[in-house]
Formats: structure tokens, sequence, C-alpha cells
């Protein structure tokens, strides 16, 4: 599958059922974001993508903690600051990963408060 489909692989169930194994594997939900299982099961979300030529990787979350709902959003908010030119990994590194978490959901919140207000226009 290509990164850019937009397509989603991962549920919430298949990502409790996979059990650790002996190295670390990735549970690839799309478009650069994966569930990294590690051996000792700490499972974490992940977002690999490339800035300026160079390949990056964002943490998102540790699992489940962070939902895979939660860990997708983020995962947008990140890919709109790359299409803007900003580096998430550096905007993290810059405001602290509270504040970016905290950027993050009111992104998301102004986000779901324009597609209702869109989708009010097109009903009537």
């Amino acid at each position: 599958m290509h990164q850019n489909t937009g397509k989603h692989r991962l549920t919430e169930e298949l990502a409790l059922s996979i059990k650790p194994a002996r190295y670390a594997r990735k549970l690839v939900d799309g478009a650069g974001l994966h569930l990294l299982i590690m051996p000792n099961d700490h499972r974490y979300w992940r977002y690999q993508y490339r800035f300026e030529g160079l390949q990056k990787t964002l943490a998102l979350g540790v699992y489940p903690k962070v939902s895979l709902q939660v860990a997708r959003g983020r995962h947008r908010f990140a890919r709109r600051l790359l299409a803007d030119g900003i580096d998430p990994s550096t905007l993290k590194r810059t405001l602290g990963k509270r504040a970016f978490a905290r950027a993050a959901q009111e992104w998301l919140v102004e986000r779901h408060q324009r597609m209702a207000k869109r989708s009010a226009k097109v009903a009537s």
C-alpha cells in the first residue's frame, strides 16, 4: 500500500491482539503511521516521514494511553504541518511534547467544527 492512499488498516482489536515477538514489530495503519510493538510488550505510535530529503520518525504517544483515534488525529496534524513546510519533529522539540499534543488537539477540534459547518451548508 502506498503511504498516501489514506486507507487505515489498523483497528483497536488488532492493536491489542498482536503478541510481542523477540524483535520489534510494526503494525502499519497507513500514510506513515504505525504501531511499534517491542519485545517487552510496550507499544508506541510512530509516524515516519521525509523532510528535506531526510527520513525522520515522530513519536505520537504510548498505546493504549493514546488511542488509535487520537494517534490518527496527531498524525493528521503532523501531515498538515509537513504540507505547510514545517518539520513536526522540530516543532515538537521547540514547543515541548505537551504543548505539541495540545496544539494537535486544538487543531482537531477546529477541523471538526469546520467540517460540521461545511456539512451543514451542504445539507441545507
